[in-house]
């Protein structure tokens, strides 16, 4: 006599039928929460069977588990079963009758693939199909079938009691007799056929393989991670927060809505939003959430770096919930890990941190700030891309601050846009600045006009955004001195009793300016770059933001950053001193000087217009160029209306000559890579195409390898990631070239250089002891 058959091992294990019941149940609350959405990209049969198909598969994809050789496994370390037990549970159901009809056909094929690809030569041996289909080969694999299928004996009066009191498993077609199973040869065979000719998205029946794999995998994930049912509502509690929001915010003051975010909140479809920092933008968006949702799709609020992912995560929090809300990014884990982490609780912090990770990973809460790297991922085909793809149906996509990528990084967004209107997605776009060119590429990407909402845009007049528009928050002073040598002025202004903020272009100039400036400004001098340790850089990050806010007794008189500063820190200085850049970058400087306009007064902005050859290293040369010829002159009071209008000359002709090729390159060659996307099956080279994307690397410098080293002997490997540093590729080359480089056995990148710890990393100067060893 057996008793029941687990799922998983643990403690306590879990039973398979406890297992598949979650999954079950997860899958129809995904039915009611979706139909409308997939009804959006699919005709009302083909929802109607995937609709069909998603239960079935919960309730049919792990029964192969109900083998002796499997439950074995679960139980006794040192043993391995050696087969694939979904494709046990491929060909029960099929021998069960319930392969008949499209439904059924869909889900036999999400269950057999839902731990490995259609490609998978193991799949292949093991659903009797072996490599080499030569006749030894072929009787070999038949046997090992056999075997398995036998293995389910012990439980066949569980596995044929479960399909009857299951309802969508119920059938009078039930096999006598494990011996009665054959391998799912055949199925596989022609579900292979239809895979290689369908795109994963472009035709219903490549959507409905996609859809069907996609959201076995979701439920299947969400309920081995212990998540008991499918968010699909949002609290409503989050209108009164919201208000609460509003009577606080700088930018309301009187706790009312302004014409635009009325207006915004009241339209549905895509649409783009031009207003300044400061505006209301997050609160314009979080209206049109609320009216242009339809069911129990996905939002995506994205934006282009870490720390702003981080600060909207939790304003989002406060507003929906933290049940509801999560952020996702290359550094999920770790940030939540520093949140955790008190100095000797690893254990406990690594567990909370890799919980709270997953559960943002999932498709669980319906709110996520993130990058839009997260979303493309899935269009380079990783592995389980059909996860991704399956929340991107009928979601709604907030892009924030759309004017910050590159003309490689836009292409790839563009592209993403066009898949995500192929999927029935709405899209806000929203950005301080918007040249007509970019509006022009969305509204090509969307295949569409798009209604423009603005500060200043009738019917509604709104005396609040004349105001707002006509404050003159910076005046510029451009000077032809280099930045280098404005260090008497940062000086002046700090012992004057102002607030300076000093932005480099490059992190050797910032280091090199905060070495003449340690001696002048003995208290409350900041340094902060890219070329920090991980655990540096957000350990600076936190004091930096304590003192500024007034949480901390440190002062911050002077900071000196590099272009890290542009879109992390909410932070507001007296005064900007900077080297030319960009006019977008520029304007984001900006934004850091009188941020709330309590000064009720312009502020000075000090720009230098000479630079050097290296700047061309980080910037485009035409478009430097262009920034200073349409610049506005010496003494210029700037408001909101003269940065766009900067902006709109800077970018009259759209991207430079070379802005342009990357442009066209990076279009050509996503295009090629999304078009190679077919069902159930990840695209060859996924990792290296979509990681080849991240310009940098990063290495270990080589004064901490032995504290790396013991990290990674305890079993403290987030601790020991902490201590890595971020390079560009040009100096990991350079310091390769000079055989300053050497590898760890786990991979890891050594460099042979010293770390300050007020510096940061010093490449050109060799860490001499690594060097002799």
């Amino acid at each position: 006599m057996v008793g029941e058959p687990l799922a998983k091992s643990g403690d306590p294990p879990i039973t398979l039928r406890q297992h598949t019941l979650e999954v079950l149940a997860y899958v129809e609350q995904v039915i009611p929460a979706y139909r409308a959405l997939w009804s959006r990209v699919l005709d009302s049969r083909s929802v109607d069977h995937l609709g069909r198909a998603l239960p079935l598969a919960a309730a049919g994809h792990d029964l192969g588990k109900a083998a002796l050789g499997f439950q074995r496994s679960l139980q006794e370390r040192g043993f391995r079963w050696e087969f694939r037990h979904e494709v046990l549970s491929a060909a029960l159901l099929l021998a069960s009758g319930h392969a008949t009809g499209d439904p059924g056909q869909l889900a036999i094929a999400a269950v057999l693939t839902h731990h490995r690809d259609l490609t998978e030569e193991r799949l292949w041996r093991d659903c009797g199909v072996p490599q080499l289909p030569r006749p030894q080969f072929l009787e070999k694999a038949q046997r090992q079938f056999r075997e398995r299928a036998a293995e389910l004996g012990p439980f066949w009066e569980w596995i044929v009691r479960f399909s009857q009191e299951v309802e969508v498993l119920r059938t009078d077609q039930w096999p006598c007799s494990p011996h009665d199973l054959e391998p799912p040869a055949e199925f596989l065979r022609s579900l292979q056929e239809r895979a290689d000719r369908l795109h994963a998205f472009r035709s219903a029946e490549g959507l409905l393989l996609t859809l069907s794999r996609g959201w076995l995998l979701a439920a299947d994930h969400a309920a081995s991670a212990g998540i008991p049912r499918f968010v699909s509502t949002i609290p409503t509690e989050w209108r009164a927060r919201h208000a609460e929001r509003l009577a606080h915010s700088r930018a309301q003051g009187d706790g009312q809505l302004r014409a635009f975010q009325r207006a915004l909140g009241e339209y549905e479809g895509s649409a783009l939003l031009i207003a300044p920092t400061g505006a209301g933008k997050t609160d314009a968006a979080i209206r049109w959430i609320a009216r242009n949702r339809i069911g129990g799709e996905r939002i995506f609020y994205i934006l282009p770096y870490q720390a702003s992912i981080e600060a909207m995560g939790q304003t989002l929090e406060r507003l929906f919930g933290r049940e509801t809300v999560g952020t996702l990014h290359a550094r999920t884990l770790e940030v939540a890990f520093q949140r955790y982490f008190s100095g000797d609780d690893y254990e406990e912090a690594y567990q909370a941190a890799r919980q709270d990770a997953e559960l943002n990973r999932l498709v669980h809460k319906p709110i996520k700030v993130t990058t839009p790297f997260q979303l493309i991922k899935w269009l380079f085909g990783l592995p389980r891309f059909e996860v991704g793809l399956a929340e991107m149906v009928g979601a709604l996509v907030i892009f924030d601050e759309i004017h910050a990528y590159d003309a490689h990084v836009t292409a790839l967004i563009l592209e993403l846009v066009r898949v995500l209107r192929e999927l029935g997605a709405r899209c806000l776009f929203m950005s301080a600045t918007f040249p007509d060119f970019l509006r022009q590429y969305i509204e090509d990407a969307y295949a569409q006009p798009l209604r423009l909402f603005r500060l200043d845009q009738p019917p509604a007049h709104d005396t609040w955004a004349e105001r707002f528009l006509a404050q003159a928050r910076h005046r510029v002073e451009w000077t032809a001195d280099p930045l280098e040598e404005l260090v008497d002025l940062v000086v002046e202004a700090a012992q004057n009793g102002e607030r300076v903020l000093v932005v480099a272009n490059r992190v050797q100039q910032a280091q090199a300016l905060y070495q003449r400036l340690v001696e002048c400004v003995p208290d409350g001098l900041q340094l902060l770059h890219a070329r920090l340790m991980r655990r540096d850089r957000v350990a600076r990050e936190q004091r930096i933001l304590a003192a500024l806010r007034g949480e901390s007794p440190e002062p911050v008189r002077v900071l000196v950053a590099t272009q890290v500063v542009e879109v992390s820190l909410d932070i507001s200085f007296d005064r900007l001193v900077t080297e030319v850049a960009p006019v977008d970058d520029l304007l984001q400087r900006f934004g850091r000087v009188n941020r709330y306009y309590e000064h009720n007064s312009p502020r000075p902005i000090v720009i230098s217009r000479t630079y050097g050859d290296a700047l061309y290293y980080v910037y485009d040369r035409e478009r430097l160029e262009r920034t200073l010829e349409e610049a506005p002159p010496h003494g210029h009071a700037l408001d909101a209306f003269d940065a766009e209008q900067w902006v709109e000359r800077v970018y009259r002709e759209g991207w430079t000559t070379n802005e342009g090729r990357r442009f066209e390159q990076a279009l050509a060659s996503f295009r090629a890579v999304i078009e190679g996307l077919r069902p159930l099956q990840h695209a060859d080279m996924a990792y290296e195409d979509f990681y080849r994307l991240f310009q940098g690397a990063e290495v270990l410098p080589s004064p901490f390898q032995e504290e790396y080293l013991r990290y990674q002997i305890e079993g403290k490997h987030l601790l020991a990631q902490q201590l890595l540093v971020p390079v560009p590729y040009g100096t990991f080359w350079k310091l390769h070239r000079a055989g300053r480089i050497s590898q760890l056995k786990d991979g890891t990148l050594v460099a042979s250089v010293q770390y300050d710890p007020d510096l940061g990393l010093l490449p050109e100067v060799a860490d001499l002891d690594a060097v002799i060893v």
